[in-house]
């Protein structure tokens, strides 16, 4: 059954039985993408138990996280290409039994080697949901109902990132570091069922094969608009890691060297991740890139406010909840441009490269705080804030002269109206 709506561009004709129901799908896909990209950051409150049990320093276990996050990185390459050519659906159902398997085994590991291994493996499986699920919104959900999708997969990737550390850290206190993972496997394995049984399959697209399936990757990094947007996803996560890391070596003396008041600053964020997927009808006025530019420059804006705030805690507050409610809107914001833009066998290497130029920009994060440290937290601050304002001008950069032109995404200009 079809039905003709009215938008920016003129009248479409939105089919609704090749769309699943949009409900279910986003609850589920949004609680799995905590589960799963929780596993990145699970480590970060286990570090001394595990450091004690292998006998080394402390220091030494961050290599956990590291390896986790490399990994992570390059299985986005592979998992974005996979589910255009064998289906969102198979890839997100097999990874995350995949991720639930490599969770269980790096409860076992008896030296760091081994645990530096499991947690490899593990960043590869947990890489593949992240891509798998962008694909299978742009494909399977009603072009109306994308931003709220797509905001709220992106809020989950953020929440897990405040949500996860706690609550491993209440695991541990109480059942030690190992539970943990073997608890996670749990969650992984009651995720990919969910997934496999309440969420619908693909329909079927025409997919990549042989030579083409990796090679869309490079001829989607041939085009310089999309590889401005990927500069761009660079900046938003770095930045927000960046600000954190600043705040824990220099950051006001309150929260500063304190883990545990710098993760209720990070839980003082999660009201702002719930709120911005409602505000869909707000955001969508504006083109994603319009709508992108102009959140991540509001987060480079509050970052630079927040650098004054060394001395007042509820102001520095204020500016990190206005940067994670800007940064979740820009995410949305950059994936809507790029589905806009890539034929629809090149939405899975898309999805991909985003999610590997966001990462390998999140692992330059610590870098540049731990850089400009030594200038104190202002200078700390400020040079996450100009991060920020450099990926607000790539986006723009990519949309130059874009204007208002038809979407080649699944042949529809039903796609850019109700992504603008």
């Amino acid at each position: 059954m079809g039905r003709e709506t009215s938008t920016d561009i003129g009248s479409i004709d939105v089919v609704r039985d090749r769309y699943v129901p949009p409900r279910r799908v986003i609850i589920i896909l949004t609680a799995t993408a905590v589960t799963a990209v929780g596993q990145m950051y699970s480590v970060l409150a286990l570090l001394p138990q595990m450091a004690a049990s292998f006998d080394v320093n402390p220091a030494q276990v961050t290599a956990t996280s590291t390896v986790f996050g490399v990994a992570y990185a390059v299985g986005f390459l592979a998992a974005g290409p996979l589910a255009s050519r064998f289906g969102s659906h198979t890839v997100m159902s097999v990874g995350l039994c995949t991720a639930a398997v490599t969770t269980l085994l790096a409860a076992l590991p008896s030296t760091l080697l081994l645990e530096l291994i499991a947690r490899a493996g593990q960043g590869c499986a947990a890489a593949a949901f992240a891509p798998a699920a962008f694909t299978y919104i742009a494909e399977n959900i009603d072009p109306r109902q994308r931003l709220l999708a797509l905001s709220c997969l992106t809020s989950g990737f953020l929440g897990a990132a405040a949500v996860v550390p706690v609550a491993a850290q209440v695991i541990a206190v109480a059942a030690g570091w190992r539970a943990v993972f073997v608890l996670g496997a749990g969650a992984l394995a009651v995720a990919a069922v969910v997934v496999v049984v309440f969420v619908p399959r693909a329909r079927a697209i025409g997919h990549p094969r042989g030579a083409r399936l990796f090679g869309v990757l490079v001829t989607i990094l041939g085009r310089w608009r999309l590889v401005a947007l990927f500069g761009a996803s660079a900046t938003f996560l770095g930045g927000y890691v960046s600000v954190f890391t600043t705040i824990s070596l220099v950051g006001p003396p309150s929260v500063a060297g304190n883990p545990e008041a710098l993760q209720v600053l990070r839980l003082i964020t999660v009201p702002a991740l719930l709120v911005i997927p409602f505000l869909g009808r707000v955001l969508r006025r504006w083109r994603p890139a319009r709508r992108g530019a102009a959140a991540l420059g509001v987060a480079a804006m509050s970052v630079a406010a927040g650098s004054v705030s060394s001395d007042y805690l509820i102001g520095l507050s204020i500016a990190v909840l206005l940067l994670v409610a800007a940064i979740s809107a820009t995410a949305s914001a950059i994936v809507e441009s790029l589905l806009v833009q890539v034929r629809p066998e090149e939405t899975g290497g898309a999805t991909a490269l985003y999610g590997s130029f966001t990462f390998l920009g999140a692992s330059a994060g610590p870098a540049l705080a731990s850089v400009v440290s030594p200038w104190g937290f202002r200078i700390g601050m400020l040079a996450a804030a100009i991060w920020l304002a450099i990926g607000a001008g790539l986006i723009l950069v990519s949309s130059a002269g874009a204007g208002a032109r038809r979407s080649i995404q699944h042949g529809t200009e039903g796609a850019v109206s109700s992504l603008r």
